[in-house]
Order: structure tokens, then C-alpha cells, then sequence
């Protein structure tokens, strides 16, 4: 059966040159058969090739095929909706970082490893020095009068390991406190999450119905299928979304990677409820919510300004 593949609001030029397309792409993903999980699975089990050969043929081996069941053929075939470029566009790039105390053993092992001229053994040294505190107990330190800033860092060391109460005691009574040493350190790289919204006012009985199918369009590529086999315990992928953004046929702001569709957000009617005389609805206000299939890395960004100065430039595979 015929099916539309394409989707446009709106329907006639109103002169604004500014588009967006949104692309729903079905990835092609591989069976077990085509991975390396029978090898695993057979190297931690330990089998043997004489083993191996002596076994029947399991479930990885012979014919496979992926089942759709009743789902149209028409989910993830390619399917494309071009929209009106939003008046606000919003891109943020995010990276993580978590905050780690070195304390005074691994201040001084940074201090050691950034000096180009220190070896091995002197880091080491460095560490040892300062895992040893500089008196053998409370008692000595005391003993000595802490008159010291040395001393009574000393003390407070030693104290810390015996009693969260002593080392407040003299932290209050010396004003002095360990220095946590706090740096930022690399977690990793956020995944972007992009949101779009559209205000559509159909004016034709024509562009009413292709309101009401693009938001048919984007829920039925949004969610997953369930599996054919067993009880419905696994889910399948649905379909990627390739959004490209242009005006007057040229690409405009921030490449996006391949997106997940994760939130559909339709209100109807938002400033009156009022119909046309088919019964379709006089205003749809759609907002849609995506996340990229991966983390970004310094190249996706080096290769994606390459591609803008340089138009033959072919993007690198790193580069989605």
C-alpha cells in the first residue's frame, strides 16, 4: 500500500525561507550471529574447538532474520517532515567535571609529577615523606607545645585518623584547617539534548489533515517496537532522526548528530477551542524533545568547521 513520505507545514510559501527537516532513519543493527558474542560466550565458558565441534548446533548458528510483525512498513522507511526554522534555536554543549581532594599525599604527588626534572624514585619519595607524619603521636605533639604552623598540621593529621572531635578541637582552638586540596577533574562529555516548538494554524481543510498527520508522523517514529519473540521482553531501537537546518537552501547553525525523538509534547487549541468545519482542530502546538546518539569529542567539532570552510570536504567517520 502507498504511504506519504514526505510531510510539510506550512503547505504554501509564506515567503519565510528559514526550514527544517527532520529525517526518521531505521538503523540496519546487527544480529547476534553477526557479532563476536558466541566467541565470548564460548570463551568464558571455557569451550574447547573439539568441544565445539562435538556440539550440536545452537541458537547462534543458521538462518536469522529480523520479524516486524504488524508494524507498517512505512516506520523508519526514510519518512521526512519539513518544518518552519523556529524563531529561537538553542544549543548547548556540556561537559562534566567532578570535584576530587588530594589532600596533602596527593598534592604533593602532583607537585612531583608536573616537576619535568623529578624521577621516579623522587615521586615516590615525595609520597613516602608525607605519608609519615611528622610526629609519632598526639602526645609528642602536644609535648612540643604546637607552636608551630608545622606542628599543628602535624596534629591535626594524626588526629583526623583518631577522632573527627580532637581534630575539630584544634582546628576551633588553633584556626587552622586542612587544606582538602580540591581540583576539577574530568568526568566525561554531556549528551546533547535539543527541543524544538512549532505554533500551527492550518488555513485549508488540505493543511489540517497534514497537521494532524506529522504529529501522527513523529509518535509513531518515536517509540520502540517490542520483540516478536518470547513474552514481549525486549524492546527494538526506533528510529533515529537526521535534523538539518537551512535557509534559503543553505545549512545553517550547529550540525546535529543522529537524535533519539525522547518527548512529544501536543496541545490543541492552546487560545480557544474552536474547529474546522471537517472537525479538525483550528490550532496545534507541537514541542519536540531529542537527544544524540552519542557524546560529542573535539574532532566531531574540528571536522564539522572543516566542513563548513571547505564544502568537498568529506566528514570523517568520528565525525557521525
Amino acid at each position: 500500500m502507498a504511504y506519504k513520505k514526505n510531510f510539510k507545514f506550512p503547505l504554501e510559501d509564506d515567503g519565510y525561507k528559514g526550514r527544517i527537516t527532520f529525517e526518521a532513519i531505521q538503523e540496519n543493527y546487527k544480529t547476534l550471529p553477526e557479532t563476536v558474542f558466541s566467541g565470548l560466550v564460548e570463551a568464558a565458558s571455557g569451550t574447547t574447538n573439539r568441544e565445539r565441534a562435538r556440539q550440536p548446533e545452537t541458537g547462534f548458528k543458521g538462518q536469522q532474520q529480523v520479524v516486524r510483525g504488524s508494524i507498517p512498513t512505512r516506520v523508519g522507511s526514510g519518512r521526512k517532515a519539513t518544518m518552519y526554522l523556529p524563531s529561537t534555536l538553542q544549543f548547548q554543549d556540556n561537559i562534566e567535571y567532578t570535584n576530587v581532594d588530594l589532600g596533602i599525599i596527593g598534592s604533593a604527588a602532583a607537585n612531583s609529577l608536573g616537576d619535568p626534572n623529578a624521577s621516579g624514585r623522587a615521586v615516590l619519595g615525595a609520597i613516602k615523606n608525607n605519608l609519615t607524619p611528622d610526629f609519632a603521636s598526639i602526645q609528642e605533639a602536644f609535648n612540643v607545645g604546637l607552636k608551630s604552623e608545622g606542628a599543628q598540621v602535624a596534629a591535626l593529621r594524626l588526629s583526623s585518623k583518631l577522632s573527627p572531635e580532637v581534630q575539630g578541637a584544634i582546628e576551633t582552638t588553633t584556626g587552622i584547617a586542612l587544606n582538602p586540596n580540591r581540583r576539577s577533574t574530568l568526568r566525561g562529555i554531556g549528551v546533547r539534548q535539543f527541543r524544538f516548538t512549532f505554533k500551527m494554524i492550518p488555513t485549508s481543510q488540505v493543511e489540517a489533515e497534514e497537521v494532524k498527520q506529522i504529529v501522527q508522523f513523529f509518535r509513531e517514529e518515536m517509540y520502540p517496537d517490542t520483540s516478536d519473540e518470547g513474552l514481549n521482553a525486549a524492546l527494538r531501537f526506533p528510529s533515529k532522526f537526521n535534523i538539518k537546518m537551512f535557509y534559503d537552501n543553505k545549512r545553517v547553525a550547529t550540525k546535529i548528530l543522529p537524535s533519539f525523538l525522547a518527548n512529544v509534547d501536543v496541545v490543541y487549541n492552546a487560545t480557544g477551542m474552536a474547529f474546522h468545519k471537517d472537525g479538525n482542530f483550528q490550532e496545534t502546538d507541537i514541542s519536540l524533545s531529542f537527544v544524540e546518539e552519542r557524546a560529542l569529542t573535539k574532532r566531531d567539532i574540528i571536522s564539522e568547521a572543516t566542513a563548513i570552510d571547505n564544502p568537498n570536504y568529506v566528514l570523517s567517520a568520528g565525525a557521525g
